[in-house]
């Protein structure tokens, strides 16, 4: 429905921002990670959302990649977790942090979460084991592998290269390099 929402930020909650655009004022639920990211109120951001749609009215959920965006689709498919458990797993452990819980089955790290207990972490693990793609099966396409085999020509490791593509896009070999680049050397 709503792809991404880009505008100034009017307002900082605790676990939410409001975006003004074109005169519209959207309050956008964030988990802490992407909220840390935003330090200037009157910035200009870029968040993508996904909007969920309740019988009272419907809550948009904002994220600084879609990957992340990715994960809490894949977090609120999972039985028993809803958006606000989501958000608090995402605000609780990073996506590194959270793809290596689901690979290593290391149930702890996603209790650390509010709201989030045993039976619930072991059910997020068991059922996304499968649905997550870890950086050592990524299938990559052929500009894809091209960007790659050029990151691993200028020394980077291939698990840095492909972990450098997630959400870039890779339709332009220069382009796609270039942002894989800029994201290896923060």
């Amino acid at each position: 429905m709503i792809d991404y929402i880009k505008g100034h930020i009017v307002e900082k909650g605790i676990d939410y921002v409001v975006i003004e655009t074109l005169g519209i004022g959207f309050k956008i639920i964030v988990p802490r990670s992407t909220l840390s990211h935003l330090t200037n109120t009157s910035e200009i951001i870029k968040l993508y959302t996904y909007m969920h749609v309740k019988e009272d009215g419907f809550q948009l959920y904002g994220f600084l990649t879609t990957n992340e965006v990715e994960i809490f689709k894949k977090l609120i498919a999972v039985n028993g977790v809803g958006p606000k458990a989501a958000v608090s797993i995402l605000s609780t452990i990073s996506i590194e942090g959270f793809y290596d819980a689901i690979r290593n089955s290391d149930s702890k790290a996603i209790e650390k979460s509010p709201g989030i207990g045993k039976k619930t972490a072991q059910r997020i693990i068991l059922e996304l084991k499968d649905k997550l793609t870890f950086a050592h099966d990524v299938k990559l396409d052929d500009l894809s592998n091209d960007v790659v085999d050029a990151l691993l020509s200028l020394g980077y490791t291939k698990q840095e290269s492909i972990k450098a593509l997630e959400g870039v896009d890779c339709s332009n070999l220069e382009s796609a390099l270039k942002e894989a680049l800029k994201k290896l050397m923060k």
